[in-house]
């Protein structure tokens, strides 16, 4: 199979460069002229699949070897992930922590808070449940909140409304955003995220460009989602240091 899928002689062929669907059916023409659709489809499936080629976008592969955004979920994080869940067990949610953005800062930030987001409709039931078993819990907190209390160094829980279509996976049986969305939330919400705007956001873009696969379609769907697409595609490409020849958004 590996030498139908000639994947040494792709990664010689495109480099490290981005290619599309059509520069990579016009690869394999030159090997196999009768090559049709149907078995040139399997074969980009096989070469996602053996971590040949990531998605940019929709169409744009690249031959680069990146990681997938995998962050580590400590136990408290899935225990009260658990407790909200039995709870409100119908609700759509996810979880994350801003330490996990720590690694790609400048300067690090003083405190870690736990980003919770669920239905818009049973936030304030989530919020009410949550100050009965911990002290520092918000319910989408305004400007005020954040800069006197949240940004001051205690560890705080934030409950947030969850958009509808977010992008989201599951892993160690809890659900959190993808690394698209949490790109997105850190631009969208800025007072919220407050510590992490300026270079400390450019920073953290172009580690995650440098370190991880991004899909760019995820990215921009989301971006537009939150009526942010095209202010974010021009910090992007204007204000980071991110390889123009990466960014197909």
């Amino acid at each position: 199979m590996k030498d139908k899928l000639k994947i040494d002689k792709i990664k010689n062929y495109f480099g490290d460069k981005p290619f599309t669907s059509e520069d990579l059916y016009n690869f394999y023409a030159q090997y196999d002229p009768d090559l049709n659709k149907s078995t040139f489809r399997w074969r980009v499936y096989a070469l996602k699949n053996h971590g040949v080629i990531n998605t940019l976008k929709r169409g744009v592969y690249v031959t680069k070897i990146k990681k997938n955004f995998e962050p580590i979920v400590g136990k408290k994080l899935i225990q009260l992930f658990s407790k909200v869940q039995k709870e409100f067990p119908y609700s759509d949610m996810c979880i994350w922590e801003t330490s996990w953005l720590n690694n790609f800062m400048v300067h690090q930030a003083f405190s870690g808070n736990i980003i919770l987001e669920i239905d818009k409709d049973a936030a304030p039931a989530v919020f009410a449940f949550l100050q009965e078993i911990h002290r520092e819990v918000y319910l989408n907190p305004d400007k005020h909140e954040v800069n006197n209390y949240i940004i001051s160094g205690k560890n705080s829980i934030i409950v947030k409304n969850l958009i509808l279509t977010s992008p989201l996976k599951e892993t160690q049986e809890i659900i959190i955003p993808t690394i698209e969305k949490i790109m997105v939330d850190l631009f969208a919400d800025k007072e919220l995220f407050v510590t992490y705007q300026g270079a400390e956001l450019k920073n953290i873009y172009q580690e995650f460009f440098r370190i991880f696969n991004i899909n760019q379609s995820t990215l921009r769907q989301y971006a537009n989602k939150r009526h942010i697409k095209n202010t974010l595609i021009g910090f992007l490409k204007e204000e980071t240091d991110i390889d123009k020849d990466e960014l197909f958004i």
